[in-house]
């Protein structure tokens, strides 16, 4: 057993160190007495360094061993109800699930400024796998969208993995002249400005996707934003707007019942919900691709061991028939990614959006 007494030891370790050498690194040098060599100091020196690491690494150890020691919360900086949500519920009731009656997972929903405010709350939260952040396409838009955010979008937050990622529909009024995306663009391309396409909001999924198309075509239509995907299809069935680049999620029903007219897929393949209608890319915009995207996020610091721990938990969860099942009922497919493969996935959307968002001047409200 371990004692310290008048000595210090290292966290998670039997390490007995005397109290002189318990210092900053930076001082523990000048600290050891210069009655050693200096061959000697530097012998010694390197002990402890792997002393310190080795205790470093044991009590890392014991946090995933152990984790999660409380209840664990993912925040939504959406309203209930949404995709984001919805995918939100089906991880929280994974993860209870794998970890019995150890520790609840709760979901709490903290909305507004297009996700801002709930992911503030998030990147401040203890960094101890507590707290995680389901975010969208929206998190690699808004560093660029808006002049200053609360927290650092890169450096305080860290991905966990891809939940799921859902295809959008451009879809059109029945009334429209145009019936084909190549025939709607030939349109905007011959009256600049005299199409409109309607989103939920500004800098919302709806909004970037039809911003990338207007990009890659070299045509310039009118943008008209909604509060939610709602009012934006309303008006677009009620030929107000002509077009909408909209999930399919909501979009399929329409589609389904006649009151929207699909021109394209924004998935690189044709989605299995509407396996007649051409990808944005056959519709004659080859290197066109664009999907939203589920994210699970972490604060920054959180143990790289906890983060392991729940990565290896959410792609276990993506494989399971039952969860891979309600993604595809939801229009989308289940993504599973490495630590690594997240994180640079999610560095190349930052790239990429922020490339579209200065090219279309897009500013938050």
């Amino acid at each position: 057993m371990c004692t310290s007494m008048a000595h210090d030891r290292l966290p998670g370790s039997c390490v007995v160190l005397p109290s002189w050498l318990v210092l900053p690194e930076n001082r523990m040098s000048a600290s050891i007495p210069r009655v050693l060599s200096s061959g000697r100091r530097a012998a010694l020196l390197s002990v402890l360094s792997l002393a310190l690491a080795g205790g470093a690494g044991a009590a890392l150890a014991q946090d995933a061993a152990t984790y999660p020691d409380k209840p664990v919360r993912i925040v939504v900086p959406f309203p209930p109800g949404g995709a984001a949500d919805i995918y939100a519920r089906m991880v929280a009731q994974k993860l209870s699930d794998a970890w019995g009656q150890r520790q609840p997972v709760v979901i709490d929903n903290k909305p507004g400024a297009g996700g801002v405010i709930g992911t503030d709350a998030a990147a401040k939260a203890p960094a101890d796998g507590s707290t995680l952040l389901m975010v969208t396409i929206g998190h690699a838009v808004n560093p660029s969208m808006y002049a200053r955010l609360p927290y650092d979008t890169r450096a305080d937050l860290v991905p966990v993995g891809v939940v799921a990622q859902v295809p959008s529909v451009v879809v059109a009024s029945p009334s429209l002249r145009g019936r084909t995306l190549a025939e709607v663009l030939d349109m905007a391309r011959a009256r600049p400005e005299a199409l409109q396409y309607a989103s939920s909001g500004v800098g919302t999924t709806s909004h970037v996707g039809a911003a990338l198309l207007e990009s890659m075509t070299g045509t310039h239509m009118i943008h008209v934003p909604y509060k939610g995907a709602a009012p934006a299809l309303q008006d677009v069935m009620g030929d107000r707007v002509a077009l909408s680049v909209d999930i399919i999620t909501s979009s399929l029903p329409l589609v389904q019942g006649g009151k929207l007219v699909p021109l394209a897929v924004t998935s690189a393949r044709r989605s299995p919900k509407l396996p007649d209608v051409p990808t944005v890319a056959e519709a004659g915009v080859p290197g066109y691709e664009f999907v939203s995207w589920y994210m699970l996020l972490a604060p920054a610091k959180t143990p790289r061991p906890v983060l392991e721990k729940l990565n290896t938990e959410l792609r276990r969860m993506v494989a399971l028939p039952d969860f891979k099942g309600r993604v595809e009922d939801t229009g989308g497919e289940v993504a599973s990614m490495t630590l690594k493969q997240s994180s640079d996935y999610l560095d190349a959307e930052f790239a990429r959006w922020t490339k579209v968002v200065k090219e279309r001047g897009i500013r938050a409200d």
